[in-house]
């Protein structure tokens, strides 16, 4: 089972989510307002129309509401502190959502902000913000890092050709990229990478945005833009991985017989590919 395929048992809200922890960042309050904050700022952008069911869900999980992710494929996950207290949390379903809509501002509503803009072609800057569940990758390798255990877990099936060819055209040297609930998938660019037009494309962005650009920059240090790489259908979303090998894993028979082989420098083991990014230690990073 890949470690993914666990979250369909997860119906009702509260049910325990035995997958993964990513997606869009959202808050909720006990008011029923649903935002997105700023990076490393105060500002929130109202999300417009406000998705009823996810917030009577949610309210039913936490009574005061809180922060949520929203996954690739819809899914809406919380954080909720077990009865042992201090830093421990479990997290759990909340429910679906459809993800669509503006994010607005609210002392100027007439500069929101689409959470998925049309329009775009591959490498043109992302005129929204860059948010999402983050994977990374390097060549032909693509994984999701684990903050927690600072695992690799590889993807089970790569995604779709031209998103692949893409990534690789944009970022040659791998980096991570983020896909949000609507199947877009976002990377960014140095900025000496920046496509040609770069000038015109940024007046366009919504005020906004740029605002967003000028956190990341000057709070956060990144000296990168986001960019529009494609978009995955409903059909290859949810993204799942596989769980790493473990050192304390048992080998299987072949495993056993394959290393007696080589141990004894003989001809009669099947070669694999032995892969040292699943022991590899990660840095959350914004690269």
């Amino acid at each position: 089972m890949t470690e993914d395929t666990a979250h369909h048992s997860a119906t009702s809200p509260g049910d325990e989510w035995t997958g993964y922890y990513r997606g869009y960042s959202l808050s909720v309050n006990a008011e029923g307002t649903v935002w997105w904050q700023a990076y490393n700022g105060t500002d929130r952008l109202k999300l417009d129309p406000t998705p009823a069911d996810l917030v009577e869900e949610l309210l039913e999980v936490k009574r005061q509401g809180g922060r949520v992710r929203v996954t690739e494929s819809g899914s809406v996950l919380t954080r909720l502190e077990t009865e042992s207290g201090g830093d421990d949390y479990e997290v759990v379903y909340v429910g679906e959502t459809a993800f669509r809509g503006e994010l607005v501002p609210s002392d100027e509503p007439s500069h929101s902000v689409p959470v998925s803009p049309s329009g775009l072609s591959a490498g043109q800057l992302w005129s929204s913000v860059y948010d999402g569940s983050k994977y990374s990758f390097t060549g032909d390798r693509f994984w999701w890092h684990n903050a927690e255990t600072k695992r690799r877990h590889s993807f089970s099936e790569m995604l779709p050709s031209p998103i692949v060819s893409e990534l690789q055209r944009l970022r040659p040297n791998g980096g991570s990229f983020r896909v949000t609930p609507q199947g877009d998938v976002l990377t960014q660019v140095p900025t000496g990478h920046s496509p040609a037009d770069v000038r015109e494309q940024f007046r366009a962005l919504p005020r906004p945005v740029k605002r967003v650009l000028q956190l990341r920059r000057n709070r956060g240090n990144v000296d990168m833009i986001p960019v529009y790489v494609g978009s995955v259908d409903a059909e290859h979303r949810p993204i799942e991985v596989t769980e790493p090998t473990r050192l304390t894993d048992p080998l299987t028979p072949a495993e056993e017989a394959s290393l007696e082989g080589w141990a004894a420098a003989t001809d009669s083991y099947e070669t694999t590919e032995l892969s040292p990014d699943d022991h590899r230690v990660d840095t959350d990073d914004e690269s």
